[in-house]
């Protein structure tokens, strides 16, 4: 069928889709069967001659959420609607897609028409079903009412996966740093599958995840809802792939959370009714944005938070955070569950490092000793409390902590390394920690003072 002269009396954007049978093999291919002037100078191929039904891909990047599209559209015959953030052209796309008819040879049709702008229009946004309205509305009411962050979250994971009907609904952060994933909020029928059965829990999850950005390759979202869009996975990434199989999945709804260039993660709900698919499409485009700015906001405030209670130079807690933890324990508002011990640990030979190689050799050993202590104490509480003095704080019991003293002594005087001198001090329940604390510090001037009487042309006081 000659769709040429049909679009060139269009005045926007528009081409003709074409969704037709392999002649060689079972299922369809998608093609562009006509476009006009200012669609293929949309995708930059102006200069080139059109030659109709080339594969769509040869135009605009493979994306399985297009693809849905055109096959949802063909398939029930009816006008779709989608107003989309497309990352890739860094704007907003209000698209349609009109199904046309059908050719002797049993090929499909459909046109595609579109109009891009840089910024979204609220007015667009909001036109949607009243029921899509009111799930928004709530989630934006939800995030205004006095509870917590991650309890409001939960709640409105919830109401997306019982909406979507679907097992499981996740709300998940990617540390690009450490290389993790932080699963923020969860939903499902029956709760996380044994560890060594759930995807989440295994570590190549995060090396799946980060090739999300690029399988989306600009789209804002992914929706599997057919055996046929599962399979189109395999081709593009087929470790995700195999881990869907794995963990039961034959449908999915997956969005990005992101805030201009900025990605914190995703929202993603796993075999959904795909009788919904329109109205999860809705929803989760909305309910996506608004989460987008809540994480981000999220991710501010713990940045923040971190950056108040994290020493610079050497990534440990500061003594703003030993302070605060401090007058907790002392105030009562904290108990350790079986006792507290304390460690003091001073560098050693500080100053003369400063006086003779400058500051950034003393901030080097300042880092190394940090490092050694972190490697030491593991998940204990490790401060820097100011200049070359950092403190332990270990709820543990008596035994676990004469072995951790033991073993941070055995460290202190490593020879070609950074040498620090301990004290150290235990209390059993019910002790005052800055009683503690001033005997621990006392014990650690003590073994300074040991130090300097045997490296006197270290000792602080003489320079």
């Amino acid at each position: 069928m000659d769709y040429s002269k049909f679009i060139e009396s269009f005045s926007g954007v528009a081409c003709v889709v074409s969704l037709r049978k392999k002649a060689d093999s079972e299922g369809n291919v998608i093609t562009i069967a006509a476009a006009n002037k200012k669609y293929l100078a949309s995708v930059n191929k102006l200069d080139e001659e059109f030659v109709p039904n080339r594969p769509y891909d040869y135009y605009i990047a493979d994306d399985p959420n297009f693809v849905a599209l055109v096959n949802g559209c063909v398939a029930d015959g009816k006008i779709c609607h989608q107003y989309v953030n497309a990352e890739l052209y860094k704007a907003w796309l209000d698209l349609y897609m009109i199904p046309l008819e059908e050719d002797e040879e049993g090929n499909r049709y459909c046109l595609f028409s579109y109009e891009m702008t840089r910024n979204s229009d609220s007015d667009k946004l909001i036109e949607i079903s009243e029921k899509t309205a009111y799930m928004v509305l709530k989630t934006c009411i939800k995030f205004r009412e006095n509870t917590g962050f991650k309890e409001t979250l939960d709640s409105i994971v919830k109401d997306i996966r019982l909406q979507c009907e679907s097992e499981g609904c996740a709300i998940i952060l990617t540390d690009p740093i450490f290389h993790r994933i932080d699963m923020l909020s969860f939903d499902s029928e029956g709760g996380f599958a044994p560890p060594e059965d759930d995807v989440f829990f295994k570590d190549e999850f995060y090396e799946i995840v980060k090739r999300w950005h690029n399988v989306l390759g600009g789209s804002n979202c992914i929706i599997i809802s057919s055996e046929q869009e599962l399979k189109a996975i395999e081709k593009k990434d087929k470790g995700w792939y195999d881990s869907l199989v794995m963990s039961g999945v034959k449908s999915l709804v997956l969005y990005p959370l992101r805030v201009g260039e900025n990605l914190y993660g995703y929202i993603f709900a796993s075999n959904f009714n795909p009788d919904k698919t329109v109205f999860i499409r809705e929803v989760m485009d909305l309910n996506s944005y608004i989460l987008s700015a809540e994480v981000e906001n999220y991710r501010m405030r713990q940045a923040l938070e971190n950056l108040s209670r994290t020493d610079m130079l050497t990534g440990v807690l500061n003594s703003n955070a030993m302070n605060g933890r401090v007058n907790r324990l002392a105030s009562g508002k904290e108990k350790p569950a079986i006792g507290i011990g304390v460690i003091f640990v001073d560098v050693n030979g500080l100053k003369k490092v400063n006086d003779t190689n400058g500051h950034a050799a003393g901030d080097d050993m300042l880092r190394k000793v940090a490092n050694k202590l972190m490697n030491v104490c593991g998940d204990r509480e490790l401060y820097r409390a100011g200049g070359d003095e950092f403190v332990i704080i270990a709820d543990t019991g008596r035994e676990q902590f004469e072995k951790l003293c033991e073993n941070l002594k055995s460290q202190s005087r490593v020879e070609g390394e950074p040498s620090f001198s301990v004290g150290a001090c235990y209390g059993e329940d019910g002790a005052d920690i800055k009683t503690i604390m001033k005997k621990a510090d006392t014990e650690m001037y003590a073994n300074k003072a040991d130090f300097y009487r045997c490296n006197p042309g270290l000792d602080r006081r003489t320079h």
